[in-house]
């Protein structure tokens, strides 16, 4: 509210800080008090030592521990053994440097639940310039954390099968170039497309062509090794990068175990699906050393499998 002043009467505006230091000392004692106990982050301090000496209400709802189970330990008591001690050195360089650090870490509930925190630590001296105490005001940030990385995972990630889109392909698949060119190991790229997925959709509708994906990611995963690449780049159409292989050899009983997988017949309900599969083979560095012609000529290969019928692989 403004005040209206005749002309040439001076007004004085107190700061803030200047009019909290004129309340009586009980009153500044009881506003702090309910800033503790009411805040709605949590609070906590401790002695030199990083013994805990006090904690608010909000501190023991979000660490699922009780004050008396607190007093006396340390925060390690949360401590959800994510972060390593370089991670915990650089907290006390920069409170021994700054005198604060911020930032944010994993700690564990008394259940055992993990939980992500934002976390502001401060040091309070004494008068003699003295550390004295530690104080950490904490938010937890595990929805925050979670929504993000569902965010990352789906820029990433194709939303019904779970596995590498296009994206995330292209990724491992410069990876994997650059780890057959240091150890001299087969690389193989293998385009597959479903014969007769379409039929299948258009018969059963959409949601049964969503089971026969997930049924067919599943029996990828089963004929790979577990250091290869499944990715689902289209909507009958997956890749597979197989790499740190020996010799062709290998590439040629794999994708017979995964033709055989694939024919098995899927079941559905109470009744049952028959599909097969086509593969087409690049293989760097002899098919190019680019990723995405070797792309190209994995599909174009698989095409030629398809033109054959289809149930077989093919070669660049």
């Amino acid at each position: 509210m403004l005040s209206r002043h005749s002309e040439g009467e001076e007004m004085n505006i107190c700061h803030p800080s200047q009019i909290a230091n004129e309340w009586p000392e009980d009153l500044r004692l009881r506003i702090a008090d309910s800033l503790f106990n009411n805040s709605s982050e949590g609070i906590c301090i401790t002695d030199a030592c990083e013994r805990i000496v006090a904690v608010n209400p909000t501190y023991c709802k979000i660490s699922g521990y009780c004050k008396h189970e607190l007093l006396g330990k340390t925060p390690r008591a949360l401590s959800s053994g994510l972060q390593d001690k370089i991670f915990f050195d650089a907290i006390w360089a920069d409170l021994l440097n700054t005198g604060e650090w911020h930032g944010e870490l994993w700690n564990r509930k008394k259940t055992g639940e993990l939980f992500a925190a934002r976390l502001n630590i401060s040091a309070i001296c004494n008068g003699l310039g003295e550390v004295s105490h530690y104080l950490a005001i904490m938010a937890d940030v595990t929805s925050m954390k979670v929504q993000q990385q569902e965010w990352q995972r789906n820029a990433t990630h194709d939303q019904l099968t779970g596995l590498p889109n296009r994206a995330l392909l292209f990724d491992r698949l410069h990876q994997a170039m650059a780890q057959s060119m240091r150890t001299g190991l087969v690389l193989a790229i293998c385009y597959l497309d479903l014969d007769g997925f379409k039929s299948t959709n258009d018969t059963y509708g959409h949601e049964a062509g969503d089971a026969v994906l997930v049924e067919v990611t599943a029996r990828l995963h089963r004929s790979v090794r577990n250091g290869d690449t499944v990715a689902r780049v289209g909507g009958d159409e997956f890749v597979l990068l197989l790499w740190g292989l020996s010799n062709v050899q290998e590439c040629n009983d794999t994708l017979q175990r995964v033709i055989s997988e694939i024919e098995h017949p899927i079941a559905s309900g109470n009744r049952e699906t028959s599909i097969s599969v086509s593969v087409g083979v690049a293989v760097f560095p002899n098919d190019g050393n680019d990723p995405i012609l070797l792309m190209a000529r994995a599909d174009s290969a698989m095409y030629r499998s398809k033109l054959a019928g289809g149930s077989r692989f093919t070669y660049f």
